[in-house]
């Protein structure tokens, strides 16, 4: 604080104060601020310093009720110059406060060089304070910027506080606070805050704050030691990601439940959908169709022309199913052609029948998506072994999507049903 007022109050020019975060370097000087409020002072506060230096002073105008005459930056610090010689004439002190200065942009740091040059004969027109953590040291002796680091006439560094100025500070907190005067730590609670802020204000203020809220949910006064581990723990994420550990073992052992669910005998399908699986693998992989035209002759001539036994009421004798066209299928078809044969055997109407079992059963249609240069003939050929007009066709029928068999775009799915000659 010192350094401050004596820097502004003797028109130094150029103060820098550092310190680390949270030691209370904004802190001091809005308290400066304040202490001066009644003096003939104007500050110009800067709290993002992200800018270039023509947004600097569009700042500093707008702060001290300037309007620029135009927009060039060289003419604004003209402009500038002559407004601060009327406050200096009037005993007015104009002071640019420049906060989180390391994030200040190099080029516009050495740009505000220019602004100590506005001076009379004995005194800085400007008091510029800049404020800022340990890397605005390192800033500072960037090579471009070695003009204006000589011209910083005091430099002050707020240090952290010490464990018993820690603990004076709390007490002091605490005392302005509270109305009856009871403590409101244990002397093990007061230690460890002490201990783990390090000197740090803001760390000091938020470790009291939340170990207070933490002691009155427990209905814990005054806040022992237990409470500020718990808050520590909190702060330091290892509360949290015990927590996480926790949600994620839960979440595993939910999800193996699951699974067991869903493998379980009950869940699982029983023969019947088995069966079914195994029965469309077979036709999909061995099960050729048969054309009806290539059977043989006289397998169905010998089933036309042999009349059916009968009894003596008058009703045919059942008979099982013809070796000859047992022969000629397997495994589901075996089963759908003796389901037709049993049922048509009552009516006399085997050899309709018959027909419509050595018709191949169709499998899941293949489904196939169209690549860069595909055309529908080229398709029909992959798939059927001929790109002739009945295939293309066939392809069309079952695609309606397809307007036009020279159009075909890449991702489409095409459908590729098994050929059944009509």
């Amino acid at each position: 604080m010192g350094a401050i007022i004596y820097g502004i109050e003797r028109r130094k020019g150029f103060v820098a104060i550092y310190g680390e975060v949270g030691v209370g370097k904004t802190t001091i000087i809005r308290a400066y601020l304040e202490k001066t409020s009644d003096r003939k002072q104007k500050t110009v506060y800067i709290l993002n310093p992200v800018l270039s230096f023509h947004g600097l002073l569009t700042d500093i105008f707008r702060s001290l009720d300037l309007v620029p005459s135009n927009d060039d930056s060289a003419e604004m610090v003209n402009q500038l110059q002559e407004a601060l010689i009327q406050e200096y004439r009037s005993d007015s002190t104009v002071v640019l406060v420049i906060d989180e200065a390391q994030n200040m942009p190099v080029k516009t740091l050495e740009q505000l060089r220019l602004l100590s040059n506005l001076e009379t004969s004995t005194d800085k027109l400007i008091q510029i304070v800049l404020i800022g953590q340990p890397e605005l040291i390192t800033l500072l002796n960037h090579p471009t910027l070695k003009s204006l680091n000589q011209r910083i006439a005091l430099r002050a560094t707020i240090q952290p506080l010490q464990p018993k100025e820690s603990q004076a500070y709390i007490e002091h907190r605490v005392a302005l606070s509270s109305s009856t005067g009871t403590p409101l730590f244990t002397q093990g609670a007061m230690k460890l805050i002490v201990r783990e802020a390090q000197g740090i204000p803001r760390r000091i203020n938020i470790l009291c704050d939340n170990a207070l809220i933490t002691g009155y949910g427990r209905q814990q006064k005054p806040v022992s030691i237990s409470e500020v581990r718990e808050i520590l723990a909190d702060m330091d994420g290892s509360h949290s990601s015990s927590l996480v550990k926790w949600a994620v073992g839960i979440a595993v052992v939910i999800l193996l439940a699951i699974g067991v669910f869903l493998l379980s005998p009950i869940f699982l399908p029983g023969d019947p959908g088995v069966s079914q699986v195994s029965l469309s693998e077979r036709e999909r992989q061995n099960v050729k169709p048969v054309p009806s035209e290539k059977m043989p002759q006289e397998s169905t001539g010998q089933l036309e022309g042999q009349a059916m036994p009968m009894t003596s009421s008058g009703s045919e004798i059942d008979r099982p199913t013809p070796p000859s066209v047992r022969g000629r299928v397997g495994g589901l078809m075996e089963r759908t052609v003796e389901k037709v044969i049993d049922t048509s055997m009552s009516d006399g109407k085997l050899r309709d029948h018959t027909e419509v079992a050595s018709k191949p059963i169709q499998s899941s249609p293949v489904t196939r998506s169209v690549k860069e240069g595909d055309n529908l003939s080229q398709i029909a050929n992959e798939a059927y072994g001929s790109s002739s007009r009945q295939y293309v066709e066939w392809l069309r029928r079952h695609n309606p999507q397809i307007s036009d068999p020279d159009i075909i775009l890449p991702g489409q799915k095409i459908v590729l049903p098994e050929y059944v000659k009509e």
